[in-house]
């Protein structure tokens, strides 16, 4: 994992940046914060890097546990951190389910089996746990820190004006974050938490699409 300091110095060299979102508000890439209402229980799209083959998504969702749950594609790794009581937090990655203890680690090896505190040369992300916080390691495309209160997702430079989601498209310009889907301009963060919600497959809620104007 990349070391604290190594971070800190490309952060304010504007190297990498960061989105934060909680269950009401989301501070953007470009450093905006905007308050939102999220009406459905579907998983919502906050960053991804928008290529034709996306390498990473993260989504957030309302659960009854936490104030939100976090979804993440790797590839074609799907991985959710739900908690299911108090300290606790289910991990699940293509409907395996894991349980790391404090401190304990987990790779995703590319061509082996995963095993719980493992270290492995070859592998596609590790998730970290220290205390109640999960840091979700995919370097150097982004990487998630997560503890049921928020999402933070450190995204780099490749990332910039290719981002989607309702973390804003990270192009460094404060103004027009809130873009839909078909980059149709939107009002408001209620507006963005439709606009970018998975209402088929992954919810049996109906989020209502604000309409392109």
């Amino acid at each position: 994992m990349l070391q604290p300091e190594l971070i800190t110095y490309m952060y304010y060299n504007n190297i990498i940046n960061h989105c934060h979102a909680t269950s009401q508000s989301v501070r953007t890439y470009d450093n905006v914060t905007y308050p939102y209402t999220m009406d459905h229980s579907c998983w919502t799209l906050i960053s991804s890097d928008c290529y034709e083959h996306p390498s990473f998504a993260v989504f957030i969702k309302k659960t009854e546990k936490a104030p939100v749950g976090m979804m993440a594609f790797i590839g074609d790794q799907r991985v959710e951190l739900t908690p299911t009581e108090q300290n606790k937090v289910q991990i699940k990655i293509n409907d395996q389910d894991f349980d790391l203890q404090d401190n304990g680690f987990l790779f995703w090896p590319l061509d082996q089996a995963p095993v719980e505190n493992k270290v492995f040369r070859n592998f596609l992300f590790k998730i970290i746990r220290r205390q109640n916080s999960y840091v979700l390691d995919f370097f150097p495309q982004m990487m998630i820190n997560y503890d049921g209160n928020s999402v933070q997702v450190l995204a780099g430079p490749h990332v910039k004006g290719q981002n989607c989601g309702m973390c804003g498209d990270f192009n460094r310009n404060t103004h027009h974050e809130f873009l839909d889907p078909q980059m149709c301009h939107l009002k408001n963060g209620d507006e963005m938490a439709r606009a970018w919600s998975l209402d088929t497959k992954y919810c049996s809620d109906k989020a209502t699409k604000p309409v392109c104007t």
